[in-house]
């Protein structure tokens, strides 16, 4: 098989093209590698090897520029930021980086693509006035700020693009400007007669498009396509997309053939598919796909991670026959280890109290592998030693002789301020940098400490120059944000052993075997979602590339590697709940289906047996503390969710509820999904407080109808404890909320319309009762119920959730009345039980119907509680016998709280 490289060096020397003196731009400097490799073998005399660029660096060299990584941009970028905005109303640091990063990638986007910056931002400013125009009503103050946000946003930009300048500083985007203007005055005035020869190139921006285009129209160039001919004659198919756009738009076509070499496709190809259920299952039929491939074969073998998390798990798992293997990668840093290591430790200062540290993050970070390297095995004994004394809380004190002298007293002595929690990681990282010099095999771990080493570097110089950081949680967010920008580049030796890369690795390159992972819907394409605020009605306004060309792009990559292979094996992920969501890629059922196909495809799927690796599970007696704080809870009052999270884990319930620690959760500036609960909640509340106890009419929901936004901004603002405009995810947040809330009000709108009458008895109703529990005494309960109604006379009472919510999570088996109280997963159930069970001791009633209404599966409407009927769950109405079982099982669960000889177990979750 002669490979795309070596038929373009054909093609070259067949039309007296001097191979050595020409320019080469390839997609990578993987490719141009394996390129210098091929010209070595045709040239028989000592002689320099040609220019060989990726295309980054072209575009550098062109433009005479270098371009600086992400992570140095965000302060030049907040410094243009704060040059624009007035005092009062300058984002802090933390709120900045939350909205920035993705601006400037859509900065990046909008120059590459040579957009007109000052029509763009005019008409982006306009597009957001009038979604949030509305008829006779005043803007509150969010959605002003939110308009004036990007009504500012040019001015952002070109500060940015002034401050860039002055210190001699070139983005990405910026340095494709620079150099399709330097092409312009290149192709005008040059007189070269070698070539510039482009290859394997595939989905251009519009800068590389004209700076291409204008040096073939020169004859200054030459560019050669990897597209296989039969792809490239199917006019639908998505793979050959960009390169027949590029035939039919480019004059040069008028004139000359398109260059493409390739016709292998349609030969026979041994394709295997392989479902396996998850990610470590898709591992071992990797390994064992790869213990198969002869000796001779692996350095034509290359292992293909679509989803390049999965790397370090598969180099864990390289089999021992393979004895050379080479990765050519990036990965970020944030999926790795060390910087794991680095957050915990930042975690769990912002997390300490008086009391010291809480447990699960001293454990955490005992348990890395570099606390290993630091104090050696007697960080597994202080694990053990705080599970075997049922330690909640740790202080240096609690190990001292073990700890003394180590940099483990140093990471668990309080902090202060913000810079003494730098320095801290900063003398860790320099600790372990000296450690891990002192083993060997050790180069993996250095290179993850050399990266996390910048970002800290960078992060105190984020410090140093905005004295309003002073805030831990606030260190602990900018490390989350940092870290991702930061890429750990494994570069090894490209041609010998097997190799193992990313997708975008493979461009240009052909292999014989090939073994590729993760290929799901939802991975391989990516799917729609993307971090950008120019809406998919503006891309194309613009002509900048939306999810539909980033979908052909993966297309493309997919089928290429196809052309020249023999035996291509992909393997999915067939479980639910994942990125990929169970589902195969779009491109295996297209293999699968393809008619005119004269490959064999086979299909299997794997079932592994893991062996379960034993946990030990923490066991807390009950001791007189315990119960003088759950006697302090029986006369405040116990709620549904605290009963639920004992059900769930009595060591959540022990730690929230007993030794009030809050929910441990990461330092995030997104709403959480309760937060957006709370808000619907409110924003509910509000629009129907007017109409309780009134039968609704048509025209009520014209009024509520016109509510609903302001009442959102209210709800974000109260619940957000800010006025500030929501961005990114935020925004995304805020507008499914809207859509939750919108959603609501019409199918009340909708059940009115058809006729049915309703009233709402009342809205976030807060219920109360004190029961008298056998051997207990009195004990009270309460609960807040999100809405009680009355639809066509039948009494509701509804809780709302905004997750996912299944007709078996709210019913049961009448026959097992007990599993309310076992099982986590009836939950549901137990919680509205209960809000009927509080309403029956305030308001008598012969019998109410209680369910949920999903917003994340509105379909299906409300969802009563019920009993099994078969293999479907049967509304039942709450009547004196059903509160009376109810009654029983609560009785069972608060007497086990009191239960002195039944100690707190934790159970895995």
């Amino acid at each position: 098989m002669n490979s795309f490289l070596e038929k373009v060096l054909a093609d070259l020397e067949n039309n007296n093209i001097d191979v050595i003196t020409a320019t080469y731009v390839v997609p990578s400097r993987r490719v141009g590698i394996f390129l210098s490799r091929y010209l070595a073998q045709r040239i028989e005399q000592p002689v320099f090897l040609p220019k060989i660029y990726s295309v980054t660096e072209y575009i550098e060299q062109l433009g005479q520029v270098e371009i600086v990584n992400d992570l140095d941009l965000l302060p030049l970028f907040y410094k243009a930021y704060k040059s624009v905005e007035t005092e009062g109303n300058v984002d802090s640091f933390d709120e900045f980086i939350g909205w920035a990063t993705t601006i400037l990638k859509d900065f990046n986007e909008m120059d590459r693509y040579l957009v007109d910056p000052e029509q763009f931002f005019n008409y982006l400013g306009s597009v957001k006035e009038m979604d949030h125009w509305a008829l006779n009503q005043n803007p509150t103050l969010m959605v002003s700020k939110y308009l004036r946000f990007w009504k500012k946003l040019h001015l952002y930009y070109n500060a940015f693009q002034q401050l860039c300048l002055e210190n001699e500083t070139v983005y990405q985007g910026m340095a494709y400007r620079l150099a399709f203007a330097k092409a312009e005055q290149l192709s005008n005035n040059s007189t070269t007669k070698n070539k510039t020869i482009f290859l394997g190139l595939n989905a251009l921006n519009t800068a590389e498009s004209n700076i291409i285009q204008k040096l073939l129209e020169e004859d200054q160039a030459c560019i050669y396509w990897d597209i296989d001919q039969y792809l490239m004659e199917l006019s639908y198919h998505e793979s050959g997309k960009f390169i027949r756009k590029f035939k039919k738009d480019w004059k040069y076509y008028d004139k000359n053939e398109l260059k493409i070499y390739g016709n292998e496709y349609q030969s026979n190809k041994k394709i295997d598919i392989h479902g396996a259920a998850g990610n470590l299952s898709m591992i071992q039929v990797a390994v064992k796909l790869m213990e198969q491939i002869p000796q001779e074969e692996l350095e034509d073998t290359a292992i293909i991670l679509a989803d390049e998390r999965l790397l370090l798990p598969l180099l864990d798992a390289i089999p021992d026959n393979i004895a050379h293997f080479n990765v050519t990668m990036g990965l970020s840093l944030d999926q790795l280890p060390l910087s794991a290591f680095v957050y915990d430790i930042i975690k769990m200062h912002t997390e300490a109290t008086e009391d010291g540290y809480y447990y699960k993050g001293v454990v955490n970070i005992l348990e890395s592998s570099f606390a290993f390297v630091l104090i050696d095995s007697d960080s597994r004994k202080l694990v053990k030693y705080i599970k075997e004394n049922n330690l909640i809380y740790v202080t240096p004190s609690s190990f001292d002789e073990v700890i003394e002298g180590t940099i483990l007293n140093k990471i668990m002595t309080p902090i202060q301020n913000v810079g003494e929690l730098i320095k801290l990681i900063e003398n860790v990282l320099l600790e372990l940098k000296t450690k891990l010099l002192q083993e060997e095999n050790r180069r993996l771990e250095i290179e993850q400490l050399l990266g996390i080493t910048e970002v800290v570097q960078n992060l105190s110089t984020i410090v140093d120059n905005n004295e309003e950081i002073k805030d831990l949680k606030t260190v602990a967010y900018l490390y989350k944000q940092l870290v991702p920008f930061k890429n750990l580049d494994f570069i090894g030796e490209p041609v010998r052993g097997l190799q193992i890369m990313g997708l975008l690795e493979t461009r240009a390159l052909d292999y014989k075997n090939t073994i590729m992972l993760s290929v799901n819907e939802g991975i391989l394409p990516a799917g729609k979602s993307t971090a950008s605020y120019i809406s998919n009605d503006m891309k194309y306004q613009f002509a900048l590339p939306t999810y539909s060309e980033k979908d052909s792009v993966y297309a493309y990559h997919f089928y290429r590697l196809l052309h020249r292979v023999n035996h291509a094996a992909f393997i999915y992920n067939t479980e639910g709940d994942t990125l990929g969501g169970g589902e195969k890629s779009r491109f295996l059922t297209q293999l699968e289906t393809d008619p005119n196909s004269k490959h064999i495809v086979s299909h299997q799927h794997y079932i592994f047996k893991n062996s379960a690796v034993k946990e030990e599970l923490m066991v807390v007696e009950k001791e007189p503390s315990y119960f003088e704080r759950l006697q302090q809870i029986a006369s405040s009052g116990f709620s549904p969710s605290a009963l639920t999270s004992y059900v769930r884990n009595p060591i959540d319930f022990y730690a929230s509820k007993i030794l009030r620690i809050s929910q441990m959760e990461d330092v995030e500036e997104n709403i959480a999904a309760n937060t957006m609960g709370s808000i619907i909640h409110e924003a509910l509340d509000k629009l129907y407080q007017p109409y309780v106890n009134k039968i609704l009419i048509n025209e009520d929901f014209d009024k509520i109808k016109k509510q609903i936004k302001p009442e959102l901004d209210v709800a974000y603002q109260e619940c957000y404890k800010s006025d500030s405009t929501p961005l990114g995810k935020n925004k995304i947040i805020y507008e499914v909320s809207l859509h939750y809330i919108k959603m609501m009000v019409q199918s009340d709108l909708d059940l009115v319309a058809s006729g049915s009458e309703l009233i709402i008895k009342s809205v976030e109703r807060k219920l109360e009762a004190v029961i008298d529990v056998p051997e207990i005494g009195k004990v009270k309960i309460h609960g807040m119920v999100d809405r009680i109604d009355q639809l066509d006379g039948k009494l509701r009472i509804i809780d709302y959730k905004s997750g996912a919510t299944a007709k078996g999570n709210v019913g049961i088996d009448p026959e097992n009345f007990d599993i309310i109280i076992d099982d986590y997963g009836k939950a549901k159930a137990f919680q509205v039980l209960m809000y009927t069970y509080l309403y029956s001791h305030n308001e008598p009633f012969t019998e109410a119907s209680a369910g949920i209404i999903s917003f994340k599966n509105f379909d299906q409407g409300y969802i009563p509680f019920g009993f099994k009927a078969g293999r479907s769950y049967k509304e039942k109405m709450i009547d004196v016998a059903v509160l009376q079982d109810f009654e029983q099982v609560l009785f069972v669960l608060i007497k086990e709280l009191f239960n002195k000889n039944i100690p707190l177990t934790e159970k895995p979750v």
